[in-house]
């Protein structure tokens, strides 16, 4: 994207220091996303749990005819509205969380994990303003997350995609549990 489109990244945290440079790694994910999905996109907010009010924490909401835990989000997209552009919040201690100590030291998982909750907002942004579809908007998002993830494996880690087949071979066969 150009310099005057740039989208913003901001990071918010409350008593928490990333494993690594989150930030990095979101403008790396953001730089292989084509420019026409991201229009209308002011920034990405990097922040943790608990420099969420109480009501983001403890509220609930809706997805998939089922009511859910703020507790348990990943990111959220913010729609446009009257008075602000759209951006997204990732909540980068619950991202991490279920990776374990490992992924945070090789960078190829860093961005496979970052990656899948940017790209499914990015998603979100997409089918907001993009392009519309007539189905459940979390099926639209994570269709949008594997494209763009995939994508991105390929401009960045072209290298791996041989190692990877093989996995996903090696998993199809049951060689993995």
């Amino acid at each position: 994207m150009p310099p005057g489109n740039e989208i913003r990244i901001a990071e918010a945290y409350r008593q928490y220091t990333p494993p690594f440079d989150v930030s990095v790694v979101v403008r790396r994910l953001l730089s292989s996303v084509p420019e026409e999905y991201l229009r209308g996109l002011d920034c990405v907010v990097l922040t943790n749990v608990e420099a969420l009010s109480r009501k983001e924490r403890k509220g609930k909401g809706w997805t998939r005819g089922r009511k859910f835990s703020n507790s348990r989000v990943l990111a959220f997209y913010h729609h446009r509205s009257r008075t602000s552009m759209a951006y997204i919040e990732v909540r980068v201690d619950k991202v991490i969380e279920g990776t374990g100590k490992w992924a945070p030291r090789i960078a190829f998982l860093r961005d496979i994990v970052v990656g899948h909750v940017l790209f499914h907002e990015i998603g979100h942004h997409i089918h907001s303003t993009v392009r519309p579809e007539h189905r459940e908007k979390e099926d639209v998002a994570d269709a949008w997350s594997g494209k763009l993830l995939r994508s991105f494996v390929r401009k960045t880690y072209w290298y791996c995609i041989p190692a990877i087949r093989v996995c996903l071979w090696m998993k199809r066969k049951g060689w993995f549990s």
